[in-house]
C-alpha cells in the first residue's frame, strides 16, 4: 500500500472524525473528512497504489469523498510513500 502525508486540519463532525488537507499536484488542496486511526503518527494516511501516472504525477484515490465531490485526485509522485511492508 502507498501512503501521502496530509495537513490536519482539524475535528470533524463526530469525534472519530477528522478534517485533513491533500495538496494537488496544482497545488490546490482537497479537504477530506476521515477516521482518526487512518492518520498515522507522521500525518500519513494509505491511499492504496495510485490508479494512474503521467509524469511526474499519480493519480490516487482517497479514502472518502472530499468536500468537492472528488474521490481521486492527481498529486506529486514525489508526495507519495510506500509503505514499509512492500519494501521488505
Amino acid at each position: 500500500m502507498s501512503r501521502i502525508r496530509v495537513d490536519v486540519l482539524g475535528e470533524g463532525q463526530h469525534p472519530s472524525e477528522r478534517m485533513i488537507a491533500v495538496t494537488t499536484a496544482s497545488g490546490t488542496r482537497e479537504n477530506v473528512m476521515v477516521d482518526r486511526r487512518s492518520i498515522r503518527n507522521n500525518n500519513e494516511i494509505e491511499i492504496g497504489y495510485p490508479v494512474a501516472s503521467e509524469g511526474d504525477r499519480y493519480l490516487i484515490e482517497l479514502p472518502r469523498e472530499t468536500t468537492t465531490g472528488q474521490w481521486r485526485v492527481w498529486v506529486k509522485q514525489s508526495d507519495v510513500f510506500e509503505s514499509e511492508k512492500l519494501l521488505a
